[in-house]
């Protein structure tokens, strides 16, 4: 990593998931300036992240992972808006709570919101995570607000679409077929 430590702070964003070591994490939020998004992966790797929350931009946590990073036990609407204050108090910019098939829980320092999962024609969920947080990656380098920005990565689960892990048809346009338009048609701008 301090071998190309210019390269990363030279980035839109760095994205990091705790399969990383601790060791790691750690580093690039001592030495990353870019804004640092972070999926926890699972319980015991979302450990790494509670040290550094604070330094970093977003996070992806499902709802255990948001329980065990904000020490808020989730059981509903208002335990969800504690544990995203939570983590927001630390420092980050914004955290989406991944909730499956319940949809996301998003919230940054102005608004909270919770959004249901786009209907898609699901062939193979291995990378739908990933896919929300490229998603958010890409609204965060094009200036999203945190409703676009959550809009706009749940709707890349257009990457379930694929029959492999991969699918090749993702792109900027098959997310906004998904979505029913651009950003801007819906919203009403």
């Amino acid at each position: 990593l301090r071998q190309h430590e210019a390269l990363l702070n030279g980035a839109g964003a760095v994205v990091l998931d705790a399969n990383i070591p601790a060791e790691s994490v750690q580093w690039l939020s001592d030495h990353v300036s870019a804004p640092l998004f972070a999926d926890p992966v699972s319980m015991a790797k979302a450990e790494k992240l509670r040290p550094v929350a604070g330094r970093l931009h977003t996070i992806k946590p499902n709802r255990l992972e948001a329980e065990l990073l904000s020490g808020v036990k989730i059981r509903n609407e208002s335990d969800l808006a504690e544990a995203a204050n939570a983590l927001l108090s630390r420092g980050l910019s914004q955290v989406h709570i991944s909730l499956g098939g319940r949809g996301v829980y998003a919230a940054d320092q102005k608004e909270q919101l919770r959004l249901p999962i786009f209907p898609v024609d699901a062939r193979n969920m291995t990378g739908a995570g990933d896919a929300y947080l490229a998603g958010l990656v890409y609204s965060h380098l094009n200036g999203y607000s945190l409703r676009d920005a959550a809009r706009f990565a749940s709707a890349a689960a257009v990457a379930v679409q694929g029959e492999g892990t991969v699918n090749e048809a993702m792109s900027p346009e098959a997310v906004f077929r998904v979505m029913g338009g651009s950003l801007r048609s819906q919203s009403g701008e």
